[in-house]
């Protein structure tokens, strides 16, 4: 355990937790928590999780602005995504994790977990673009990957990342009953 893990940790627990409220405070604070943790990803040689902090820093971006903003024409309200395009998005991702983790193969041979890093890293993706929309279903991918993700960081040696997404996957729960209670559509 190091400073730096901790420290990410802490500021990624409390951006979920406003997330849950939902406040739009969530994207500033996970924007610091996601800068060390891109650091230390890069330390412990998960290649995936490094680039998708940065992916994860310009959806943060997006999200705090549209959140804030609510679009152009009037407040962004929590609503269900259409099931076609879950379909897509979720064909998207898989096609992506694949040949992410080939690309990845071939520039870091060294990568620690790359397949179980990709397929977190594409889940992660999809996950926070749906949280950026007010999505619903954001909850159900973001619980998805944190099942993933806690074996991965055990192995990859970051126990309190671990811990802390076994805690994500409960805050995901009561985020997703949350955001169905406060869903309009």
């Amino acid at each position: 355990m190091n400073s730096i893990e901790i420290t990410a940790a802490a500021l990624s627990l409390v951006a979920v937790l406003l997330a849950v409220k939902p406040n739009a405070a969530n994207w500033p604070v996970a924007m610091v928590g996601t800068a060390l943790y891109l650091y230390l990803f890069w330390q412990n040689r998960l290649y995936s999780d490094m680039v998708l902090q940065a992916v994860f820093l310009a959806i943060q971006l997006y999200g705090w602005v549209k959140w804030e903003n609510g679009g152009t024409e009037k407040a962004l309200h929590i609503s269900k995504t259409p099931c076609t395009l879950l379909f897509k998005a979720g064909f998207l991702t898989l096609l992506g994790w694949v040949l992410w983790t080939l690309l990845l193969l071939k520039i870091k041979p060294d990568a620690n977990l790359p397949w179980l890093d990709s397929f977190t890293a594409a889940l992660s993706v999809l996950a926070i673009l749906l949280q950026a929309y007010k999505k619903v279903e954001n909850w159900l991918v973001w619980m998805l990957a944190d099942l993933i993700y806690i074996p991965m960081y055990l192995i990859a040696e970051l126990p309190v990342t671990a811990l802390l997404y076994a805690i994500f996957l409960l805050i995901a729960f009561a985020g997703w009953r949350q955001w169905i209670r406060l869903c309009v559509v």
